[in-house]
């Protein structure tokens, strides 16, 4: 069962991903759009519990990572290797919700690409 729940997590969160380039893409149309995409997803992961687990954390960087919600998600799949995973509702109501979010990025960005022609 942790197993399932990792591997649909972590592909939820891949849509996500691939959603929020997706939009990015279609809205300028260039190659040189393709920091915009990284930076954005490289700064949530800096502010996020990537390496180390929250209860670690100390100072600013532990106050930025309570709100971050990509926080709740790491964890749970962490929590879902280990055995126990908590969080699990609220991640996955996470990954949905940014998902669908960016989902409907993507698509307006597609019909504004459509619209200008490209």
């Amino acid at each position: 069962v942790d197993l399932v729940g990792l591997y649909t997590l972590a592909a939820l969160v891949n849509f996500c991903g691939f959603f929020w380039a997706g939009g990015i893409a279609m809205r300028f149309r260039t190659i040189q759009a393709g920091p915009l995409m990284q930076m954005p997803v490289f700064l949530i992961l800096f502010f996020a519990p990537v390496y180390v687990p929250l209860n670690l954390l100390e100072g600013w960087i532990h106050g930025v990572a309570t709100v971050n919600p990509l926080t709740y998600l790491l964890e749970t799949g962490r929590g879902f290797v280990a055995g126990d995973a908590p969080h699990v509702a609220g991640a996955f109501a996470i990954a949905i919700g940014l998902g669908l979010v960016f989902w409907i990025w993507a698509f307006r960005g597609l019909r504004s690409a459509e619209a200008a022609g490209a």
